[in-house]
């Protein structure tokens, strides 16, 4: 069909190369063994990808992964869902499976799962306005958490093209808007200290407010790395200074400086300059009189 001729002709960068691009094909001569897709992410740049949270573990195992950078790459996917009989998949969506064979790895999964249920199950009560639910993650390496997109919803770099045609349309979309208020999926990485430490607390108590404040600023952080916008940037940068005082052990309750009192120069009066040096404006002020030869009367000596 015309869409394969099309096809064979895309170029894109990866995983392997910021410089050079290769082809489809190319990418499915180098694929590994037992590999059923062709593994992609969007975003605004090559630097962007490749600190992705989503290809950490990909990368980690072998795989390449496409990166597309131009607006006009990812709506080239939609209508490409196969390329020689290789599905394309969007590791910032759900559906990412690695390992699936790996009894090992299954085992360990149900084993995670279990002992995090207690920390599951109190996210999805703190953020149950924000996510749609939470689960262990195993894509994620480094990055403690992340936002993932379903199926059919947007992931970040998709919304973001969406925001920017909504701005420029009056009278709103109906289904866009339905797409850009969807909820996402957050995965939380098991052997994170942080996400270690946040079960702790919330064994240890379920109303720990350090925990609380932990758990929304993680989310926060999740939503940018994940590619997502913040809706409550304001909110995000209280919660920010409030950890800073507690590293610093700075009181919450500590206010700070009053500045010091200034004189509002605008509502003075006018300093007065000497009396002598005043015309008072009540007095009137006298022309002095012309000289007699600018007269227009003229005397003669009779």
């Amino acid at each position: 069909s015309n869409r394969t001729r099309l096809a064979k002709l895309l170029r894109f960068t990866t995983s392997l190369s910021k410089t050079k691009q290769y082809s489809l094909s190319e990418y499915i001569e180098r694929m590994k063994p037992k590999q059923e897709h062709i593994y992609f992410i969007a975003t605004m740049s090559y630097e962007a990808a490749a600190r992705s949270p989503f290809v950490e573990r990909i990368i980690k195992k072998g795989y390449e992964v496409l990166y597309l950078t131009d607006p006009v790459d990812q709506y080239c996917m939609q209508s490409l869902p196969e390329f020689e009989g290789k599905k394309f998949q969007n590791v910032a969506k759900e559906g990412l499976e690695l390992d699936k064979t790996d009894v090992k790895s299954e085992e360990e999964k149900k084993r995670l799962d279990k002992m995090y249920q207690p920390l599951l199950t109190w996210l999805q009560d703190q953020l149950r306005d924000k996510i749609l639910d939470a689960k262990v993650s195993d894509r994620l390496v480094q990055t403690p958490m992340a936002l993932v997109a379903s199926q059919h919803g947007y992931d970040g770099n998709m919304e973001r093209i969406a925001r920017a045609q909504a701005y420029q349309k009056s009278g709103g979309d109906s289904t866009m808007n339905y797409y850009l208020n969807q909820k996402k999926t957050l995965e939380i990485n098991p052997r994170h200290p942080l996400i270690k430490d946040l079960l702790r607390r919330v064994e240890d108590s379920k109303d720990d407010k350090v925990a609380v404040d932990l758990a929304n600023v993680m989310f926060e952080a999740a939503t940018l790395r994940s590619g997502y916008e913040l809706k409550d940037t304001a909110g995000f940068a209280d919660r920010i200074e409030s950890m800073l005082r507690r590293a610093m052990s700075v009181s919450m309750d500590e206010k700070i400086d009053e500045e010091p009192a200034e004189e509002d120069n605008y509502l003075r009066k006018p300093e007065v300059a000497d009396d002598e040096n005043v015309i008072d404006e009540d007095e009137s002020y006298t022309q002095p009189e012309e000289s007699n030869k600018n007269s227009d009367t003229t005397h003669y000596d009779l």
